[in-house]
């Protein structure tokens, strides 16, 4: 089966991210100018889907990168003896 034209020109401009050459900064980055892309509109389906893609796999490694972080810190206040409990992110505590 033959592939659309236009399918093979998307495939050939189609940008693969690799997570493993960015830093979280790069890839909030890189995040957040595809959100900008997705909802200024105007891109093909084939684009769409791409680029939504690739957004859910930059979220997906800056959240890796941020639980990786947080686990660190928490590791480092246990490791010191001055700071034995534990210091929750603004994100873990509850508004009243």
């Amino acid at each position: 089966m033959s592939k659309d034209k236009n399918e093979i020109e998307f495939n050939e401009n189609q940008e693969e991210i690799k997570t493993e050459d960015l830093d979280f900064e790069s890839a909030l980055e890189r995040l957040q100018k595809i959100v900008e892309d997705l909802e200024k509109g105007g891109l093909s389906l084939d684009k769409t889907l791409a680029e939504f893609s690739q957004g859910m796999k930059l979220l997906k490694f800056c959240h890796q990168k941020l639980d990786k972080a947080e686990k660190k810190i928490e590791l480092m206040l246990k490791e010191d003896e001055e700071f034995t409990e534990e210091v929750p992110f603004d994100s873990e505590i509850e508004e009243d």
